[in-house]
């Protein structure tokens, strides 16, 4: 029988598994920080990446000291030092004196190189206590992992739930489609905003974009305003042709959590009422989880090979030591997350106009994240311009998104005629913003949207103050034979903080007799 005083280590002081967790716990955190925009897989390969490397720069270790605790003192302090550079690199990069920039790569690097080696060099040297270190970096390491791991798991759970109710709440429609039933195209401008506000605002008239669609035989809602303010909210309600209150009451004030939007939006009444008529739904890659319809019938996106980062790898990257090859731009330019939405977005409007191989009636849904940053185009498409000199910030942002929006009006004036011209049947075409302009913006001309429809050979109700609730009641009741009544043309503006807290925007435009 063992005496008090020899009781045996615990396990938390004879293994050292602290490398493991402080390996794998910044990568967990950024996740779960950023869960509502990436998808759970997006971290998969992080992880392993990272018990990999640490499992190999423990045996190397191991070669030049036998005891495994040592090792792993060590190797936890590297992974402090690598996971936490580029932190404080964002947070002292401003740093300046009379305009001379105190902390860049250029002096940051040394100092913490240097500061490292000296901090193991100590490790190595001095005696230490190894069984209290492995201890409490062991525990500290467990304590670590909870809250990410929670976050994590509750998503996963929460975003089943959600889609389960999301498929009890959706109202399914039995369509009478008929022989030739049109494809429908619904395509989303983020941020596209009216043409008042992008004339008065940001200097540009697109009154020749209009006026091409008008000649295509477009309506165009002059005094169009969106029902929401952000991009969840819009396309949730649009594509359930009704407010979210009404689609379910876990949208209330005070709450962030927005879980439940996504499953409205991927498994909408709209799609699902389509495909149960024998439409096949076309989705294209987004870059945003909550538009990308990944288990579409075609879901159409640039291909991936191997040694392609995605977003969440190269934010991740932004966080740790490895900015420094970040920045230095060694991994070169078509591998940085800019270039990755600007290959989809290329990939998107390329192919967006050519169909037509799809056989039988097609539901094409398209979330375009321009003219809403990041920004990335040029008004011809090419790369954005260096700001000139003495322009404010907000100037900047001003310049760029009018110029995105110009590439993108453009583009939407040479592929929507081919889109007619390759159908054959006139198809349904709707073109929105999901909101208005975000950066400059006021509450309301964030609410002031694009919207614009093709319905050929009908002569559907619009008008110039629809919002985007009513899209689908109207396309539903012309072509399918439905009687769905038209709701109330509302505009709830919201803050991000506090999504679900709106405050009604009035819709003071002047329509023209």
């Amino acid at each position: 029988m063992n005496s008090k005083g020899s009781r045996k280590p615990s396990w938390l002081q004879r293994f050292p598994l602290h490398p493991f967790l402080f390996a794998i716990y910044p990568i967990l955190a950024l996740l779960a920080f950023n869960i509502s925009e990436v998808d759970l897989s997006s971290g998969f390969r992080p992880v392993i990446v990272a018990l990999v490397v640490v499992g190999f720069l423990g045996f190397i270790f191991r070669l030049v000291h036998r005891d495994w605790r040592r090792v792993a003192l060590s190797l936890t302090i590297v992974l402090i030092l690598f996971y936490s550079y580029g932190h404080i690199y964002i947070l002292l990069k401003g740093v300046n004196i009379d305009g001379f920039y105190l902390f860049r790569h250029r002096t940051l690097m040394p100092i913490w190189v240097g500061g490292g080696l000296f901090i193991l060099w100590k490790v190595w040297r001095q005696p230490i206590n190894l069984a209290a270190a492995t201890y409490l970096l062991n525990g500290m390491g467990l304590f670590l992992l909870i809250l990410p791991s929670f976050q994590l798991i509750s998503h996963l759970l929460q975003s089943r739930v959600s889609q389960a109710q999301a498929a009890q709440n959706t109202q399914t429609l039995d369509f009478k489609v008929g022989n030739e039933p049109p494809d429908i195209y619904y395509i989303i401008l983020d941020g596209y905003g009216r043409a008042d506000v992008l004339k008065k605002e940001y200097g540009y008239d697109n009154s020749d974009f209009l006026n091409v669609l008008r000649d295509l035989g477009f309506y165009v809602a002059d005094c169009a305003q969106s029902n929401y303010a952000q991009t969840q909210m819009s396309l949730s309600s649009a594509l359930n042709f009704n407010y979210i209150d009404a689609l379910s009451n876990h949208f209330a004030p005070g709450t962030e959590d927005r879980t439940g939007l996504d499953a409205l939006i991927q498994h909408s009444a709209v799609r699902e009422s389509l495909e149960k008529s024998g439409y096949k739904t076309v989705a294209f890659a987004t870059g945003f989880i909550a538009t990308e319809l990944t288990d579409a019938d075609y879901f159409l996106s640039p291909q991936q090979t191997m040694g392609k980062l995605n977003e969440f790898e190269y934010l991740l990257m932004e966080t740790t030591f490895a900015r420094l090859i970040q920045d230095g731009g060694r991994l070169g330019k078509q591998n940085s997350g800019s270039e990755l939405f600007r290959e989809r977005t290329l990939f998107a409007l390329d192919r967006l106009d050519d169909l037509s191989y799809i056989k039988g009636p097609k539901f094409v849904f398209l979330h375009l994240i321009v003219p809403h940053p990041p920004y990335v185009f040029g008004p011809t498409g090419g790369p954005i311009e260096s700001s000139a000199a003495g322009t404010t910030k907000s100037e900047q942002e001003g310049i760029r998104y009018r110029d995105q929006a110009i590439y993108i009006s453009n583009r939407m004036k040479e592929i929507v005629p081919k889109i007619i011209a390759s159908s054959t049947r006139p198809p349904v075409i709707v073109i929105q913003g999901d909101h208005g302009p975000t950066i400059p913006s006021s509450p309301q001309q964030r609410m002031r949207n694009l919207n614009v429809f093709y319905f050929p050979n009908v002569n559907a109700p619009v008008y110039p103050t629809i919002t985007p609730v009513n899209t689908f009641r109207i396309i539903f009741n012309t072509y399918f034979g439905q009687d769905l009544p038209l709701l109330e043309d509302v505009s709830l503006y919201s803050e991000y903080d506090d999504p679900f807290r709106f405050r009604p925007i009035p819709n003071s435009c002047k329509v023209n007799p």
